[in-house]
């Protein structure tokens, strides 16, 4: 789904389930992952906390936010490879 220029994808998560992922693999708009928090917390109360602690600052990010340079972006880049990689 697109409105403008900004890509949209809609992420399932299920009440029985910690996490769900929106993949390009799969035809999505966007690679994102989403967490259940109450299922989490219920589980694993510090790593509720944690993620939420990301979260908080992930969403001081925006499109203003300048780039990483190439070389973090990189590097993070073949990381996340690795990680796609163990997943399938």
């Amino acid at each position: 789904m697109q409105y403008g220029k900004t890509r949209v994808s809609k992420l399932a998560m299920r009440s029985d389930s910690p996490t769900g992922v929106s993949s390009s693999v799969h035809g999505a708009n966007v690679d994102a992952v989403g967490f259940n928090i109450a299922f989490i917390a219920a589980r694993r109360p510090q790593l509720a906390v944690e993620i939420v602690r990301l979260w908080r600052a992930a969403r001081e990010l925006s499109a203003d936010t300048p780039l990483a340079p190439d070389e973090d972006a990189l590097s993070a880049e073949a990381d996340l490879r690795q990680l796609r990689k163990r997943r399938q």
